[in-house]
């Protein structure tokens, strides 16, 4: 496994969809009949109307599934090293530290809300209970002390500290004023309205676990624990570049058989998080000596590598040898995923290397599936679950290709029954990139499920 920070092994990034699916479901079964009937009928009568996706391609040789190559990834080993950082630029990055309480929490016992701080026992039992005011405590003055006498009140703030002798606070929505007269119109319970020193932490409790992403919860809970400073794993240091000789940039003038680069912003997109420093070196042509100097300038400034494109099997496709020219390894190659079965895992130097295919599709697939679990271990961060939920095909698709199929789809509401619906998009493939942007999730087939009918139990993986 990964070790971080040379400290033991890291937690796998996220839980695959293919494990999180197989842990819910096994192996997935027909399921029409949680279909209500009218839903039946159309499907009966309609089936030919429904626009079926394809399958383009017959496999051939060995495949990598999808489970066995990220945990391949995770044996990749990164020199990624820790920070002492402020508190107030910690937000989203990665803790490298377990903190702990250093006092309770609270510090002190105070008031709830705002009201008047009594003493239980000395109030009697007799209503209407009167009790002499005798002075006022509010948050911001912790230093005046008020000591409770008997058969007085203290007025008292949301927040205050409890004043000795006080042992009740009875809201001010609960009592009548007459001058410096409180008048009570019941007996409140002993410790009403109060908040006790260390009821929420104790001393020495864990307040924020290492490897946690430090969000506004954890940011809120180590500022109100007094704490300035924490120790990070430093941020990621992820380089990108795109290959293709047929790429241009947005705002520049193209010609036929050339495109704009796509991929570069998805991936921009993908990556733009606090704990990565991303490096983007723009695109190569796809020329194997211009592409080594791409990778040795990427590898020696970055953690990990991801290019675009140049990892399948066609006559421009260099990179599994751009990298062995480097020096470097290839761990894995096609991937049992569709779309993305040439995504492609390595090293090159201390650098991991991520091979993406170049359909924007399969980009955008295989980082949601593979990527971002095998970055989140890398930079430090614990297990995410991204779970993979039973739902109702609203679709037919006949294609079986041996690999564990996402197709991009759209929620359709509830059957009768209450089960939710998915449909496909029409005219799936991984190159159609607007199609993807209109996806609430990918429907994930596995690889022996067989055919699909309208009714039949798919996972469903929400983006």
């Amino acid at each position: 496994m990964l070790n971080v920070a040379g400290d033991g092994p890291a937690e796998h990034g996220h839980r695959s969809s293919e494990v999180e699916w197989s842990a819910q479901m096994g192996h997935p079964r027909k399921s029409s009949e949680m279909l209500s009937p009218v839903l039946r009928q159309r499907h009966s009568n309609q089936q030919d109307e429904i626009l079926q996706p394809t399958c383009a391609d017959h496999e051939d040789g060995t495949l990598t599934p999808v489970d066995l190559a990220v945990e391949k990834g995770l044996r990749l080993r990164l020199p990624v090293t820790t920070e002492s950082v402020d508190l107030k630029h910690a937000s989203g990055r990665v803790l490298a530290q377990t903190l702990t309480a250093q006092a309770p929490q609270p510090y002190f016992d105070y008031s709830a809300m705002d009201g008047y701080a009594v003493n239980v026992e000395d109030i009697g039992s007799s209503l209407p209970v009167r009790l002499r005011l005798i002075g006022h405590i509010a948050a911001s003055r912790t230093k005046e002390e008020i000591t409770l006498r008997t058969r007085s009140a203290v007025r008292i703030l949301t927040g205050a500290p409890i004043p000795p002798g006080a042992n009740a606070v009875i809201a001010q929505e609960e009592i009548r004023r007459e001058g410096d007269i409180v008048v009570l119109s019941r007996i409140p319970q002993r410790g009403e309205n109060i908040r006790l020193r260390g009821e929420d932490v104790q001393t020495g409790d864990t307040l924020i676990e290492r490897r946690s992403l430090m969000d506004p919860r954890a940011m809120g809970v180590a500022a109100s624990a007094g704490i300035p400073r924490v120790e990070l794993f430093r941020k990621l240091r992820v380089a990108i570049f795109s290959t293709g000789s047929e790429l241009r940039q947005p705002g520049e003038d193209i010609a036929p058989g050339e495109i704009y680069n796509s991929n570069r912003y998805i991936l921009r997109g993908l990556l733009d998080k606090p704990w990565i420093d991303l490096i983007d070196l723009g695109t190569s042509h796809d020329e194997p000596k211009v592409l080594r100097a791409y990778m040795r300038d990427a590898a020696a400034q970055a953690d990990v590598v991801i290019t675009t494109g140049g990892v399948s099997v066609g006559d421009e496709d260099h990179m599994a040898d751009v990298v062995r020219g480097c020096d470097g390894t290839i761990a894995v190659t096609r991937v049992a995923i569709k779309p993305g079965k040439p995504l492609t895992l390595g090293q090159v130097g201390q650098a991991a290397y991520i091979g993406l295919p170049g359909n924007p599709g399969a980009v955008f697939t295989t980082f949601r599936v593979v990527v971002d679990g095998l970055l989140r271990a890398w930079a430090g961060l614990k297990q995410r679950v991204e779970p993979v939920r039973p739902v109702i095909a609203d679709f037919t698709w006949t294609c079986r290709t041996g690999r564990s199929t996402y197709l991009p789809g759209v929620l359709k509401g509830y059957n009768a029954n209450g089960a939710p619906l998915v449909d496909v998009l029409p005219r799936n493939n991984s190159g159609k990139l607007f199609l993807l942007s209109k996806a609430e999730g990918f429907v994930v087939i596995k690889p022996d499920y067989g055919d699909v009918k309208p009714g039949d139990l798919v996972g469903w993986f929400a983006l």
